[in-house]
């Protein structure tokens, strides 16, 4: 089955609606240049009202491993998503008070040996795949090209859990999942009103759409 994150969460309307809609991760953004980005004390009280088995993820682009261990520990984050190509395997190491999820992004001469170095280096094996936009970190809603994430993920499937991101809406995850096959799906801006303002409807149709593929993959 696969793994669904709804990113940029900024409400407690919001994760709720997302937590009941069947969402597995909830992200919450921490960079500071971010039109989703929130304030440490709303995402503590946020993660204190989540249901068990929804994950709550930190996003963290211009942080160091310092900034990061003592945000998870204040918020109560389980995952530390590592949203910046600046982040070497040994940051990824020094961040402990977290699972470690490191974030590619595709672009001009990209090559899987990149991922491959940073698991082998890191020991870390969680990485989440969005698509390439100069100058931007993420929430572009722009897609990774489909040749290229079936080749991203059938190179990194053998030692890697992965997500796929970049552009994912409603109208467009089903194709995604029963194309690439990826372990997870992670969506902010496709199921959005405005950016860090969820649409309800929208999470319940996203989440709707990626567990009607599940069911075509495996034949269900």
């Amino acid at each position: 089955m696969t793994r669904i994150k709804i990113c940029g969460i900024t409400s407690m309307e919001d994760a709720l609606a997302a937590s009941v809609a069947g969402a597995d991760a909830l992200g919450f953004n921490f960079s500071r240049s971010s039109p989703r980005a929130i304030a440490p004390d709303l995402a503590r009280r946020i993660i204190s009202k989540l249901p068990p088995l929804v994950t709550p993820a930190g996003v963290f682009v211009e942080h160091s491993p310092e900034e990061i261990n003592d945000l998870c520990h204040y918020c109560g984050l389980q995952v530390a998503q590592l949203h910046a190509e600046a982040y070497t395997p040994a940051q990824a190491m020094a961040v402990t008070s977290a699972k470690v999820m490191r974030v590619f992004r595709p672009g001009p001469g990209f090559v899987i040996r990149e991922v491959q170095d940073f698991s082998r280096l890191s020991g870390c094996n969680w990485f989440l795949f969005d698509a390439y936009n100069p100058g931007m970190a993420g929430g572009t809603g722009q897609r990774i090209e489909s040749t290229t994430a079936m080749e991203l993920f059938d190179g990194t499937r053998d030692f890697a859990w992965s997500l796929l991101a970049g552009g994912l809406r409603p109208d467009n995850v089903g194709e995604a999942v029963r194309q690439v096959r990826p372990w997870g799906v992670d969506t902010a801006s496709g199921v959005e009103a405005a950016p860090g303002v969820k649409d309800h409807g929208l999470m319940a149709a996203f989440v709707r759409a990626v567990r009607e593929a599940d069911l075509m993959v495996s034949g269900g």
